[in-house]
């Protein structure tokens, strides 16, 4: 006797306007496969969190680019509190880079993606890049444009530039400024640089066939400037689910969190969460303010970031022309409305087969616009 399909498994909440998301996030990590989390705050409070298929409620994922995202905060948080000039330049402090063709590089052009010093030339290995030796790379890679004239994705020398300047600087890399100042405050599970006891808890990374669009494969093959580090491990081997990536503390890639704890963070950029609040609105607008806009001169698409964070562009258009967020390669993805006051934070174990943000996110958007309007 037939008992019929297999229920989705889901579990969590969705309260208020967002009640029928619980329903639609279902369907979509049904077509997807794999695991997904969504949290969902509006005016600094939690209106949904949702887990689905293989995820458990204390799923933990890496969270590829959307580390991005997070660094930015805590840059930024380091500029209010004046312990960090976005705008000096590196030289200042970082006798490596007092020459020429680098002498210009501030750390807003490393975050805008504008420093020039978008990947190296030089290839490592995975143990190099454990050991830190990407920051002597960098230190002697010559920029592929004068800085500060374009923009090009740092996807993976965003690392060791920025976790350079925190240290040169604060005193203490990227991973230990979040930790500290960020997810200890607000109570979040969220790492760069993974303790080893919570590494069991982080979704093992499926990845469905690589795949490229047309424009993309012509951008590639012309493009002068090699794929980021990390790209051309992964393209070799396993890369993302070994063990030491989880503890490595690269500020562009290795974050390790769950849905809930972005979707916390970045509601307390907007406004106290539980006492919290990590950004004054002078500070939002120096994060949010367009930086770089136009075609990236590594990727060959049109793209837009403000300090740190991807505003709105067409592969990634978000809720509206007000937001700001960023994806990943993996899938996961975070998009902040400040005039919805909305945070969302979505993190899954599919890769999808172009990177970017996974298709069951982008087919989230309009379903949470529409529950924003019908509340209106």
């Amino acid at each position: 006797m037939s008992t019929g399909p297999n229920v989705v498994a889901l579990s969590g909440w969705a309260r208020g306007p967002f009640e029928p998301l619980a329903d639609v996030f279902a369907r979509l990590v049904a077509a997807q496969g794999g695991g997904a989390a969504l949290s969902v705050y509006r005016d600094g409070e939690p209106l949904v969190d949702l887990v689905a298929g293989e995820y458990g409620t204390g799923s933990l994922q890496l969270l590829f680019s959307v580390s991005k995202a997070v660094s930015a905060v805590a840059a930024g948080m380091a500029e209010a509190e004046g312990s960090l000039d976005l705008d000096e330049p590196l030289a200042a402090f970082w006798p490596a880079l007092d020459r020429p063709s680098t002498r210009a590089i501030t750390t807003r052009m490393v975050l805008s993606h504008r420093s020039g010093l978008a990947s190296l030339d030089r290839e490592l290995s995975l143990e190099e890049l454990l050991a830190g030796e990407a920051e002597h790379a960098v230190e002697q890679q010559e920029p592929y444009w004068e800085p500060g004239t374009a923009h090009g994705y740092h996807a993976f020398t965003f690392s060791p530039l920025l976790n350079g300047v925190f240290r040169r600087v604060l005193g203490r890399d990227v991973g230990d400024y979040l930790a500290d100042r960020i997810a200890a405050p607000l109570g979040l599970d969220l790492w760069i640089g993974t303790p080893e006891e919570e590494r069991g808890r982080v979704e093992r990374i499926r990845y469905a066939e690589p795949r490229r669009t047309p424009a993309q494969a012509a951008w590639l093959a012309a493009s002068p400037i090699p794929p980021g580090s990390t790209g051309r491990l992964a393209a070799r081997m396993d890369l993302f689910n070994a063990p030491a990536v989880l503890g490595a503390r690269w500020p562009s890639t290795s974050g390790v969190g769950d849905a809930r704890s972005l979707g916390r963070l970045f509601a307390a950029v907007l406004a106290e969460v539980d006492g919290v609040r990590l950004l004054d609105e002078a500070a939002l607008r120096r994060l949010v303010a367009v930086r770089s806009d136009g075609v990236d001169r590594v990727l060959g698409t049109i793209t837009r970031f403000g300090s740190g964070v991807q505003l709105p562009f067409p592969q990634f258009a978000q809720l509206s022309a007000a937001s700001f967020g960023h994806e990943a390669a993996g899938g996961s993805a975070v998009v902040v409305d400040p005039e919805a006051g909305i945070s969302i934070g979505f993190t899954t174990n599919v890769h999808p087969a172009l990177t970017g943000a996974a298709p069951a996110f982008l087919a989230l958007l309009p379903a949470i616009r529409h529950c924003l309007d019908v509340e209106a």
